[in-house]
């Protein structure tokens, strides 16, 4: 009986990082984090494999940025340069208006 409470405990744990994982992923790529960590919960290889695949959003348009454009830090679809400043101990993306 003690053995099937930490069956139980142990994939709870499971559940939680496979959420906290494809969380952070899909928030640095301008995803809903929401919707991919509940998702990577319950099919979690699956999930990340789409997710690693799938392209990074513009903060501001959403619309998909190639890895040149995403070098650039310009979207050809709203002209934003995005700039990470310093603040503190993070980066923080900023827009710094249009080209």
């Amino acid at each position: 009986m003690h053995l099937e409470g930490l069956q139980d405990v142990l994939y709870i744990i499971t559940y939680g990082l496979a959420i906290l994982i494809l969380s952070c992923i899909a928030d640095r790529k301008n995803r809903n984090p929401l919707a991919w960590g509940l998702l990577g919960g319950l099919f979690f290889p699956t999930s990340l494999i789409c997710l690693a695949l799938e392209p990074q959003l513009c903060p501001k348009c959403k619309a998909p940025l190639t890895k040149d454009e995403r070098r650039r830090r310009s979207c050809p679809t709203c002209g934003t340069l995005v700039k990470r400043v310093k603040h503190g101990r993070s980066l923080i993306p900023t827009h710094e208006g249009t080209v």
